[in-house]
C-alpha cells in the first residue's frame, strides 16, 4: 500500500475524505485505524478545534498525539495490519520549525523538515499498511510579505513534492470533492 497524500486548502474536506477512506478500509479488512494527531492546543481556538476533531472520530480508533516525531511512531506500526491517518503534515512542519525557536534559520528549518519527511518515506517504504497524510496546500496562496511565511510556503511545497513522488496515490480536495492526481 504505502502513502496516500491528501492535499487541499483550508476546509476543503481533506480530513473527511481521509477519515472516510480509513473507515472503509478498516471495515472491509477488519483492521484498526491509528490516528496520528500533530495539533497542539496552543490557544482556546485550537483547544476547541482539537476537541471537535476528537468527537468526530469513532471511539475504537487509536489516537496517538505526536506533534514532532511522527516517523518514530510509524516504525512500531510496521508489523501491525492497520490503516493510519496523519493529520496534519503542515502542523507537523510548523511544530518542527517552532521547536527550534525564533533563531531558526531557513537552512536549519529545511534540514529539520526534510529529514523528518525522508524518515517518514523510509519508514513507509515496502510496507503493507496505508498511511493517509493530510496536508494544507499553503504554497498555492499569495506570496507573503513576511519572510517566515514565505519560507514556510517554500518548505511545505517542497515537502509535498517529495511526498507526492513517494506516494502511491495523491488527491487534491476542493469544495468537498476529490480529484485524483496520481
Amino acid at each position: 500500500m504505502g502513502i496516500v497524500l491528501v492535499l487541499g486548502g483550508t476546509k476543503t474536506g481533506k480530513t473527511t475524505f481521509a477519515e472516510n477512506r480509513a473507515r472503509e478500509i478498516s471495515e472491509k479488512q477488519e483492521i484498526p485505524v491509528y490516528y496520528i494527531a500533530t495539533a497542539r492546543a496552543i490557544d482556546e481556538e485550537m483547544v476547541k478545534r482539537i476537541s471537535k476533531h476528537r468527537k468526530k472520530r469513532p471511539d475504537h480508533w487509536i489516537t496517538i498525539e505526536e506533534p514532532i516525531h511522527v516517523s518514530s511512531v510509524l516504525g512500531p506500526l510496521r508489523d501491525k495490519k492497520t490503516v493510519i491517518i496523519l493529520d496534519c503534515l503542515t502542523l507537523l512542519l510548523t511544530n518542527l520549525i517552532y521547536e527550534k525557536g525564533d533563531s531558526c534559520t531557513r537552512d536549519e528549518a529545511e534540514k529539520l523538515v526534510f529529514s523528518e519527511i525522508e524518515r517518514i518515506i523510509m519508514e513507509t517504504s515496502n510496507w503493507e499498511n496505508e498511511l493517509i497524510i493530510i496536508s494544507n496546500q499553503v504554497e498555492n496562496g499569495l506570496v507573503s510579505e513576511h519572510a517566515w511565511a514565505r519560507m514556510f510556503q517554500d518548505i511545505a511545497g517542497i515537502s509535498h513534492q517529495k511526498l507526492a513522488a513517494a506516494a502511491e496515490q495523491v488527491y487534491l480536495m476542493n469544495a468537498g470533492l476529490s480529484q485524483k492526481l496520481k
